[in-house]
């Protein structure tokens, strides 16, 4: 019985270590990333989308199928004359000139599908950046409540041996006692937040009911660096690298390709035909046929595909100039949050932060001579705690603004 315990025992303690092995693997941002554009269904399916915009090119300049024909007529015999068999083929197809369009518009769309790819990944890395620094913030943020568990808990008790030896009122000691209650709620719902950070986390790397909390370790900090962002450059650059409006003016070359092909619409139609006939069992009959499409409508069905094209091609111009209006004042107003953040989070790192804490260290010798109340201390401990707090948010706020800067410039800043 002695060994069978021992041998649970030492099963218990691999399994453990295994499991906690397996729980503290690394993921770096970086890695974060890559398991996002890997992983990510969004991405799969742009891929997808690739290929078949490679089948759409090589069907869009296909020919139309040929016809053959074959046909065999018996007459009367009385009449002198036998059976009569003919075999023809014939194949229409459009002005060779109109192939080259339609080539060109394929392949401008072929190139779209190429530029949803790149969005989705832009997309999807400030999605993952922004995730990933989420988890680290409320990780901060769950220390902080822990901590102010600790302080809380331990000035609980000592408001209790202050009452009992006569130093301390019970306002007090009920004041701790509800500021400990607090904390423990505080911390209850950083856990929480922390866990639906994780959740976000695991469903931009494009994971199902895995739950990559309980297997990997975030190996990255939020902590502060500035980059000294040169933000008068991306206005140059914005216009080059951003695929919403590589799209846009990919849709306005197709825009004029359609406007091409529906004036090519007056050129006719060419259709050729060979046949080969058998005359009461005499063959060496051949024929060859030349026939054109003669535009006789063309006030109607040509007109009114110019004048849809040409309006086409208008709206695909006012989308285009659009599209670089939004993004160029989304561009500014983000170039604004930056430089607020920025703001925010020096005076927090440089001025706030240091002077709350030497606020907090002098409170807390104060207090433990006697020569300030609990709720004095406590004012101290909650600026402290509320600094903590704000300066963690400005640091997140200050990557989420960078992050979205590289989305819409189309380029890490952060390499990262």
């Amino acid at each position: 019985m002695r060994y069978l315990f021992v041998l649970f025992l030492i099963c218990f303690t691999l399994s453990n270590t295994l499991g906690q092995e397996n729980k503290n693997k690394s993921l770096t941002l970086k890695e974060a990333i890559e398991i996002g554009l890997k992983n990510h269904p969004d991405i799969k399916a742009a891929i997808a989308n690739i290929t078949a915009s490679k089948g759409r090119y090589w069907s869009g300049i296909s020919l139309p199928q040929p016809e053959i024909v074959y046909d065999n007529q018996f007459i009367s015999a009385n009449k002198g004359l036998g059976n009569e068999r003919t075999l023809s083929i014939s194949q229409s197809f459009e002005f060779p000139s109109i192939y080259f369009l339609k080539g060109s518009k394929y392949s401008k769309a072929e190139e779209i599908t190429y530029f949803q790819l790149k969005l989705i990944e832009r997309n999807l890395t400030t999605k993952i950046k922004t995730a990933y620094y989420k988890v680290l913030a409320k990780q901060n943020q769950l220390k902080i409540a822990e901590e102010n568990l600790l302080i809380t808990e331990d000035f609980l008790k000592k408001s209790e041996i202050r009452q009992n030896v006569g130093e301390g009122t019970n306002l007090e000691r009920l004041t701790a006692k509800v500021q400990f209650s607090e904390a423990q709620n505080n911390l209850e719902i950083s856990k929480n937040e922390l866990k639906t950070a994780f959740a976000e986390l695991n469903y931009t790397l494009g994971f199902g009911n895995q739950t990559i909390d309980s297997v990997y370790s975030l190996q990255d900090s939020l902590h502060f660096v500035d980059y000294s962002l040169n933000t008068s450059q991306f206005n140059k650059i914005f216009e080059i690298n951003n695929p919403q409006i590589k799209i846009a003016e990919i849709n306005y070359d197709i825009s004029n390709v359609e406007k091409s092909l529906a004036v090519s619409s007056y050129l006719p139609k060419i259709n050729l035909a060979y046949l080969s006939q058998t005359l009461d069992n005499k063959s060496g009959f051949h024929g060859f046929n030349v026939g054109v499409s003669v535009p006789l409508w063309f006030m109607f069905e040509q007109n009114g595909k110019i004048q849809e094209a040409s309006a086409n091609q208008s709206i695909s111009e006012n989308i285009l100039q659009l599209t670089k209006n939004d993004i160029s004042i989304n561009l500014k107003n983000s170039i604004t949050d930056y430089e607020n953040n920025l703001r925010q989070v020096k005076l927090y790192l440089e001025d706030i932060l240091p002077q709350s804490e030497e606020i907090f260290r002098t409170a807390s010798k104060s207090y433990e001579v006697g020569e300030l109340t609990y709720l004095e201390y406590l004012q101290a401990k909650q600026t402290l705690n509320i600094s903590k707090n704000n300066y963690n948010n400005a640091i997140f706020n200050y990557y989420q603004s960078i992050f979205k800067i590289e989305e819409i410039v189309g380029q890490n800043i952060t390499n990262k």
